[in-house]
């Protein structure tokens, strides 16, 4: 086990598959404690197993980060459990169908920034004074590549992740005095179950062609850059954004 975050505590939200998984796995073999929220209490579980595996300490937080009572609580029990939260990493999201401007009501707004935008703003809320007594913290924000470019006919999930950027440069500013790092990874497009439950596999290996390094991102990749700015290599970095996306936003041949 690396002693890089040993004994350090993580909270990862969206950590029962794909991206959270992994970093939550990841944080573990570098020897971080971990809180594994989710909406679904068996994915938690099955993240939880793999983080024991690392023969390190798991504790499930099945909660909807949407619900401000409820994320709240769960961070709450979490640092009862603990003693504290050191890094935080905001990563549950949700997908949606593409949807002309016109078209998106007002619970697939509200849905998109419930989940990306207030869920990650009253879960680092909640561990801010914790943070705050210690002098000392990480968050960690999972953007997306669409909030830098644009994405034709997903402009509330283009938007919704677009704040988190914004929330990730004024949460530096703010709390740098704490000594707490505010980050944001911007991965690019990522192969993981959510995205798999809307493009087949054939269609995905048809759109990565076009891209330069020819392939989309596994999770495990997008967990290296979380890890990164979580460990002490990166005291030095806040109120940045690290753009893991593989060169698909370089233009075309």
């Amino acid at each position: 086990m690396s002693p890089t975050l040993l004994d350090r505590v993580a909270f990862v939200t969206g950590a029962g598959s794909g991206i959270g998984r992994a970093a939550a796995v990841l944080l573990a073999e570098r020897g971080c404690h971990v809180a594994i929220n989710d909406i679904d209490p068996s994915s938690a579980e099955d993240t939880a197993a793999a983080v024991r595996q690392a023969a390190r300490v798991a504790l499930v937080i099945a909660a909807d980060v949407s619900d401000v009572a409820a994320i709240k609580d769960g961070i709450r029990r979490a640092e009862q459990h603990f003693g504290r939260i050191d890094i935080l990493v905001n990563n549950a999201g949700v997908s949606s169908d593409k949807r002309a401007l016109e078209d998106i009501d007002e619970p697939d707004f509200d849905r998109m920034f419930g989940v990306h935008v207030k869920g990650a703003f009253f879960a680092t809320q909640a561990v801010v004074p914790g943070m705050k007594r210690r002098r000392s913290g990480k968050i960690i924000n999972v953007s997306s590549n669409w909030a830098l470019h644009g994405a034709t006919l997903l402009s509330h999930y283009t938007g919704a992740k677009a704040a988190l950027i914004g929330l990730t440069k004024a949460w530096a500013r703010e709390l740098a005095p704490f000594r707490i790092r505010v980050n944001a990874v911007v991965p690019g497009s990522t192969v993981t179950p959510m995205v798999l439950r809307r493009l087949p596999i054939d269609k995905i290996r048809e759109i990565e062609q076009s891209w330069p390094l020819g392939r989309w991102l596994e999770p495990q990749e997008v967990a290296y850059s979380i890890a990164f700015l979580a460990s002490p290599e990166a005291d030095m970095i806040t109120g940045q954004m690290l753009v893991a996306n593989g060169g698909q936003d370089f233009p075309g041949p």
